[in-house]
Order: structure tokens, then C-alpha cells, then sequence
């Protein structure tokens, strides 16, 4: 597997007078091929406290790499680390960044990737072939996922993994507590500790768990309200209208994941899809290789 690291300059797009920069990985199978003459490029948004490396977590076993998984199913993968998360700028004041810009920065670094590719600039693509942009969007990374859909109408197809539409359920930890600990504004550390029965059923192991928790970013104060806010992006969702796969682990963020699809009604067509043997973190579950291949289906399928 190849893997080339990005960064895109989207000072543009910001009102900060300091350079701001987005960073990401691109990931692509040693021997592309087109499948009828269609590459894919699924576009990949993280969580809270988590960064690209959440589908390519080189710290762990390769077992856990969701992008040597879809690269081996002749995708291309774009991992992007979100404005004030990851390796991308953490510009100040934090509190001047909005769920647009952050779209915005997205939206423009998945369209300059797609450009690249096509001009040969990073790979070489199978001739003639047409690039097909589908979305992915994991827990917090889900609700901006929604949100750029919604406004730029980035991608094909869209799965949304691990994000509520209706207030979210988050284990034993209480959501008023944890809006209430934020006024303070900032970028901030996650306690994972308490997420633990949330983020990870029983049977993943703890050397694992530990290792990933190591490896855990700060998040803007900014993203976390919002992703704690009922309704932070029911508008955006409900102007959608590419195929919408919704997906969710036994244990995850929806009180009741068969109304989730109701948050989208002018999708061309939606799905909701239940894993067991997974809980929040979906790529660590014991069950992750039947998240992806659900997914595989579905993108071949929609």
C-alpha cells in the first residue's frame, strides 16, 4: 500500500491573518485498477480526540488499518485530519471557527485531491477513467460529513458511521455535564477513561485500548458543543440527496438508529445498517472487518 502525506493551504477560507494549512494521508494500492473504468475515492472524516490515523492506525497490528482494507479493494483513501485537529493548524482564537469553514477546508481539499489525482500529479490512474468522490464520516466526523454534504454537495454517496441526529447517548457519561465543562472554550484533551464501556465492548483488548489512548488528540471547543448539540446539523441533512448509508455498532451514539433515516428525506435512497460485537470505535471492534465490508458492499451496491 502507498501512502502519500498532504497538506493544502486554506488561509482563504479562514479570517485568521496567520497561514492556516490542512493536513491528510492518501492512501492507494500498490497496482490501481478502474473498476468499468471508475476509480473511487472515499474521503474519510474522524472523530473527536482522534485524527486520520483512526483509519490508519500504523501504532497498532495492520489488522486494524481500515485503508489497507478498502486500498485492497481498489479504492483510493483520503484520510483528512480536521481544521484544529491532527496535524492540521490549530488556529487562535479558537472560538472564531465555524462548522463552515471547517466544511469549507474539506470540501476544498477533497476537490484540489481529486484535480491532483486526475492530472497525475500524485499516482498514475488506470487511462480514461473517471473518479468517483464518496464521503465517510465516523462519530463527530459524521456530523461534519452531514454538514458538507449538505451545504457543498462534496460526494456521490455518503456513509455516516456513529453519528446521531437525535440527542445522543454517550454510555454512562452525562451530556449536560460534559457541555457544561466546555464554556471555557479552547482546544482540549479527551477522558477517555469514563468512555471506555462506550468507545470499546469487553473483548477488545486493553493493551490495545491503552496504546490508541496514547495516541489521542486535543479537539476544538468549538466542534465538541456543537457535536453535543441536538440538532447541530438536521438542516443540512435534510438537504441531501445522495444515497445515505447510516451505520451503527450495539453499543453507539443513537438512542434509536431506525429513526435516523427520517433525517434525511430527500436522500436518493438511505440505509440503516446495525453490527454487532461493536461498540462506538468501530475500526477496533472485534467485528470491524463486518463494518468495512458493509461498507464495501454498499459503495459497490449504491
Amino acid at each position: 500500500m502507498q501512502k502519500i502525506k498532504l497538506t493544502w493551504n486554506i488561509s482563504h477560507l479562514t479570517p485568521y491573518s496567520t497561514p492556516v494549512t490542512l493536513s491528510g494521508q492518501l492512501f492507494a494500492a500498490d497496482d490501481l485498477t478502474a473498476n468499468n473504468g471508475t476509480v473511487d475515492l472515499l474521503v474519510c472524516l474522524h472523530g473527536g480526540s482522534c485524527s486520520s490515523d483512526y483509519y490508519h492506525p500504523d501504532y497498532l497490528d495492520p489488522s486494524y488499518s481500515f485503508a489497507r482494507y478498502m486500498t485492497g479493494r481498489g479504492y483510493l483513501v483520503l484520510a483528512i485530519d480536521t481544521l484544529g485537529m491532527g496535524a492540521s493548524s490549530m488556529p487562535q482564537p479558537e472560538n472564531q471557527l465555524t462548522l463552515e469553514m471547517i466544511a469549507a477546508a474539506s470540501d476544498f481539499a477533497t476537490r484540489q485531491t481529486a484535480a491532483g489525482l486526475l492530472e497525475g500529479e500524485w499516482l498514475q490512474l488506470p487511462p480514461h477513467c473517471t473518479l468517483r468522490l464518496s464521503g465517510l464520516g465516523h462519530s463527530m466526523g459524521g456530523m461534519l460529513a452531514v454538514y458538507q454534504q449538505g451545504c457543498f454537495q462534496t460526494f456521490e454517496r455518503l456513509i455516516v458511521a456513529g453519528w446521531s441526529n437525535l440527542p445522543l447517548e454517550l454510555g454512562d457519561t452525562d451530556v449536560a455535564s460534559v457541555q457544561a465543562s466546555l464554556a471555557a472554550g479552547g482546544y482540549i484533551a479527551t477522558d477517555r477513561q469514563p468512555m471506555r464501556g462506550f468507545f470499546h465492548l469487553p473483548d477488545v483488548p486493553e493493551q490495545l485500548i491503552e496504546r490508541d489512548n496514547q495516541h489521542a488528540g486535543l479537539t476544538p471547543v468549538t466542534l465538541a458543543l456543537a457535536a453535543l448539540t441536538p440538532g447541530a446539523v438536521t438542516r443540512e441533512a435534510a438537504a441531501i440527496g445522495c444515497p445515505v448509508m447510516l451505520l451503527y455498532g450495539e453499543v453507539d451514539v443513537s438512542p434509536d438508529p431506525q429513526r435516523e433515516a427520517a433525517f434525511y428525506p430527500l436522500a436518493s435512497h438511505s440505509t440503516v445498517t446495525l453490527i454487532g460485537c461493536a461498540a462506538h470505535m468501530h475500526n477496533m471492534a472485534s467485528s470491524r472487518l463486518q463494518v468495512w465490508q458493509a461498507m464495501d458492499t454498499w459503495l459497490q451496491e449504491s
